[in-house]
């Protein structure tokens, strides 16, 4: 199943939230993965019963669904860095086996903890229109890339796409939210599956050459700024559509898009 990476946090929370541990867990990590439930100091801030619905749904859920697990997981306060610290640290000792083994609840719990600050962060980005980000950015990136030609390389796909639809203010808060991140933890994405450093580099690199160099530049700015305002302030800065194809990672980094499939 392809995941969007900004809602890692969202579908872990439902996966726990619905108790549903199966998957051939390892009894380790499934007792693991039921104090992890169980703890009250988690639960004060990782909002697991307010979202477990989503635990059924077996593709991206719709707008309306994510908005309101967005509003349970904004609505309550941010999980300390001690805290999502020690609990992955628990995850990943008691999980071994099964997140070396690729097991999908494992990797999905052990992805969203070591990325939650961000992950959280962007989850809560609002759009000028008081909408969330991460909702305008994931319908975006799937209209571009399903009303492209059927077999069409994306990255061919994602060059052409206009760049008020790419170069907005939510995407800029979003990416530069999470590359600030990597760069003051870059262990945090070692386990992500399918990114490595270098792509995540040519990410950037690809980010700059279709919205210009001071897109990722960052400043996470302010994701609330009128779309066209924003457009017009950034109309000098040179795009660059080759460097784009070029960086083949760019194909679903773009618009809050995939950048892992777990």
């Amino acid at each position: 199943m392809k995941t969007y990476f900004i809602t890692l946090l969202v579908l872990a929370s439902a996966t726990l939230g619905s108790a549903q541990f199966g998957g051939n867990l390892s009894d380790g990590c499934k007792n693991e993965m039921t104090t992890l439930l169980g703890d009250k100091d988690i639960n004060k801030c990782f909002p697991f019963a307010s979202v477990a619905p989503l635990a059924s749904s077996t593709s991206i859920p719709d707008q309306n669904t994510l908005k309101s697990a967005a509003d349970a997981i904004c609505g309550a306060p941010k999980c300390s860095d001690d805290l999502v610290a020690k609990t992955l640290n628990e995850v990943k000792t008691a999980c071994q086996q099964d997140i070396s083994n690729k097991n999908p609840l494992a990797s999905l719990v052990n992805a969203a903890l070591s990325l939650y600050s961000p992950t959280r962060d962007s989850i809560c980005y609002k759009n000028s229109t008081d909408g969330y980000c991460f909702i305008e950015s994931q319908a975006a990136a799937q209209q571009i890339l399903q009303s492209a030609p059927k077999g069409q390389d994306p990255a061919i796909t994602l060059a052409g796409a206009s760049k008020d639809v790419v170069c907005t203010p939510c995407n800029k808060a979003i990416f530069n939210t999470y590359f600030n991140y990597q760069n003051t933890n870059p262990n945090a994405f070692s386990d992500i599956q399918q990114v490595t450093d270098k792509d995540i580099n040519t990410a950037k690199s690809a980010l700059q050459g279709k919205c210009g160099k001071d897109f990722i530049d960052g400043n996470v700015g302010n994701s609330k700024e009128d779309p066209q305002k924003f457009q017009s302030e950034s109309a000098n800065q040179k795009s660059d559509a080759a460097s784009l194809i070029a960086n083949r990672m760019s194909l679903v980094v773009l618009v809050g898009s995939i950048l892992a499939a777990l």
